[in-house]
């Protein structure tokens, strides 16, 4: 792919520092190269000025005033389910993803319920190498406390009221492979102390038992919570943190990545389709999806387009099966007035501010604020449209 600012580049950037024919990408084996096609400004990787480099997922490569990153296409692997990632900020957390599966160091995904964290940690599995050994998921937030204990390290026949034989712990379970402990926030002080003791070791000793056990295993944990502010309070270990943030990932929530919406949305109908039948959205029901605020995240989406999915007969959902599914599921949540989701409402409608306001469930005297308030901030000239004179065609 060449890259420059004439027209017949395949990239065409329109950047008067870029030369005619700047540089071009071509693989190289399973990496990218990078050529400068003698550019009068050059062409820099990692701020060096090169005529040819190697990048990898994730590289930044600066051409004129013009960055460009590399990132890298997430496959449907072994038949796993896909990761969706079609928005920038996802798309770049699964490039330093696919980085850090390579390495061996435990992984911190931080991130708001629902968002993807354990998806992203199959992804550093199945990409790091052990994607034939287990992958075992335990919630430390989801058991009581005097559970969590046995669930991680095991417990030998009679260590307690019930334990009525030998039982292996997550660590033994995933043994060769990859443990995923998600809520790494909810373990308790002393659990913190032997999850540590256990890094520094890699050996487990089972509730009961006299003897360690070697373990090796790659280590996730992934939080909703500020672990740097339960530090501060002295409800999370100081060194703990350290030893599990040698790698951090962080995923932004579903209302800061609005590009995933529909794709995320394909993809879970498509998996609902055995159970109820092909479903697609309409425009209006697509044009909701991408109104509300989700603050379940994917997990909220998934959920709502299920009941809608169920309870509509027909293979087309439309506006109104949306809105049944989200009060159904969600209750009256509130939705994201960003400009851009103004602009983008008033713009599907042809200007109609009452088919906009309707597609997004507010009144009509809200959205003209808004849009005030918007055209204040800019030039403070813009005139609103009058409902006379604008299109009557709606959503």
């Amino acid at each position: 792919m060449r890259v420059g600012k004439a027209l017949h580049n395949e990239l065409v950037l329109h950047d008067p520092t870029v030369s005619g024919e700047h540089c071009r990408f071509e693989p190289e084996g399973r990496m990218l190269c990078v050529r400068d096609l003698d550019s009068t400004n050059g062409t820099y990787v990692a701020g060096l000025r090169v005529t040819r480099a190697q990048l990898s997922a994730g590289a930044r490569v600066r051409v004129g005033r013009t960055d460009l990153r590399v990132l890298a296409a997430v496959t449907d692997r072994q038949e796993q389910p896909p990761l969706v990632a079609v928005s920038v900020s996802m798309q770049e957390t699964v490039a330093e993803a696919l980085r850090f599966a390579s390495l061996t160091w435990p992984v911190l995904v931080m991130g708001p319920s629902g968002a993807g964290k354990e998806e992203l940690a199959r992804l550093v599995h199945r990409e790091g190498g052990r994607q034939k050994t287990p992958f075992v998921a335990l919630n430390a937030g989801g058991l009581p406390r005097e559970l969590v204990e046995s669930e991680l390290f095991g417990h030998e026949r009679g260590a307690f009221t019930g334990a009525v034989g030998q039982r292996k712990g997550a660590f033994e379970q995933a043994n060769g492979g990859t443990l995923f402990l998600d809520e790494i926030g909810e373990l308790p002080l002393d659990l913190q102390a032997r999850l540590l003791r256990v890094l520094e070791t890699w050996q487990i000793r089972r509730v009961g038992g006299e003897s360690s056990v070697d373990v090796d295993v790659r280590l996730v944990c992934a939080t909703h919570r500020d672990l740097n502010k339960m530090v501060q309070e002295g409800s999370f270990r100081q060194d703990l943190f350290y030893r599990l943030a040698r790698l951090v990932l962080r995923v932004a929530p579903l209302s800061e990545r609005r590009d995933d919406v529909l794709p995320l949305a394909a993809h879970f109908l498509r998996g609902f389709a055995p159970e109820v039948g092909s479903r697609t959205l309409s425009r209006q029901a697509a044009d909701r999806l991408l109104t509300h605020a989700w603050p379940g995240n994917a997990r909220e989406l998934r959920n709502v387009l299920c009941v809608a999915a169920a309870l509509s007969p027909a293979a087309v959902l439309e506006c109104s099966d949306i809105d049944q599914a989200i009060a159904r599921i969600s209750g009256p949540t509130p939705v994201i007035l960003d400009a851009q989701t103004v602009e983008q409402a008033v713009r599907r409608c042809r200007g109609n501010l009452s088919a906009a306001a309707r597609l997004l469930s507010i009144p009509r005297s809200t959205l003209r604020d808004r849009l005030k308030r918007r055209d204040a901030e800019t030039s403070g000239e813009t005139e609103i449209p009058d409902e006379a004179n604008a299109s009557t065609e709606t959503a």
